[in-house]
């Protein structure tokens, strides 16, 4: 069946599109700044830690 780690990748993958649309949002300057910039390190913190899982179980195999 499905391994839990193998829904990490659909998280990495939202993680960027959160990634994007915040650089997106401080380029237009729609919101502040400050929510802008804690919405970006939610999403880099959220990629690092699904890709370091997904790295980790599919591409580094013990």
């Amino acid at each position: 069946m499905w391994k839990p780690e193998f829904f990490d990748i659909f998280g990495a993958v939202g993680f960027l599109y959160i990634i994007i649309l915040s650089i997106f949002i401080l380029i237009k300057n729609n919101l502040p700044k400050w929510t802008v910039i804690i919405l970006l390190i939610i999403g880099i913190v959220g990629l690092i830690i699904d890709a370091t899982i997904v790295i980790k179980t599919y591409l580094i195999k013990k």
